[in-house]
């Protein structure tokens, strides 16, 4: 990395703390989330009719996009900072010498993208629902019955977003489009990252 004038260094990291740990705390954080993920899909109607196997299968394809989106609101880009869940704000610069590169870029510009369309909770929900049921994931059994679920989500998303925004109506396209871009955060996403299994 480039030098830095020591006065620019970030109020919020502990400078005790290796780039490792404070990636630990960061997958920490993450497990009662994990855990709320898990109760969110059983909790989306029609979910718990696909087969075991499916339901295990979009949840561990699927739980860090869902968290992409339930978490965009704590990165900052004005500020350029992420929140923990812990509460520990953390600037870019800091976690990029801690050995976060592009997926960090990669997050904050798609968070910037989400909270730009300054969706409602039950939006948000139903477009997670979206995220997470999704028929292309690999090693899904019943393609049908998980593109006939995401089918009915997609058009109740489409049906909520024509009635609340009823004079916007490219943001339903933009939703959509999020998905690729969510497709390719997860690809980028490293096992470091989120050492998490979903049990």
């Amino acid at each position: 990395g480039h030098l830095v004038c020591p006065m620019s260094k970030s109020p919020y990291v502990d400078p005790h703390k290796s780039g490792h740990e404070i990636w630990e705390e960061f997958s920490m954080s993450f497990t009662p989330a994990v855990k709320e993920v898990v109760e969110f899909a059983k909790r989306i109607p029609g979910f718990r009719d696909l087969s075991q196997h499916d339901q295990v299968n979009l949840l561990k394809a699927g739980t860090f996009e869902v968290l992409m989106v339930r978490f965009a609101s704590l990165f900052d880009a004005k500020e350029r900072t992420v929140t923990f869940l812990s509460g520990k704000k953390y600037s870019v610069d800091d976690l990029h010498s801690m050995g976060a590169g592009d997926l960090l870029n990669s997050m904050f510009e798609f968070s910037e993208k989400l909270n730009a369309l300054q969706l409602s909770d039950e939006e948000m929900s139903l477009f997670t629902a979206v995220v997470l049921v999704s028929a292309d994931r690999s090693g899904i059994e019943n393609v049908n019955s998980v593109e006939a679920l995401q089918e009915t989500l997609i058009r109740a998303l489409r049906t909520l977003i024509m009635k609340n925004h009823p004079n916007e109506a490219s943001i339903f396209t933009k939703l959509l489009l999020k998905l690729p871009d969510l497709r390719s955060l997860n690809n980028m996403h490293s096992e470091e990252l989120l050492a998490f299994k979903v049990h």
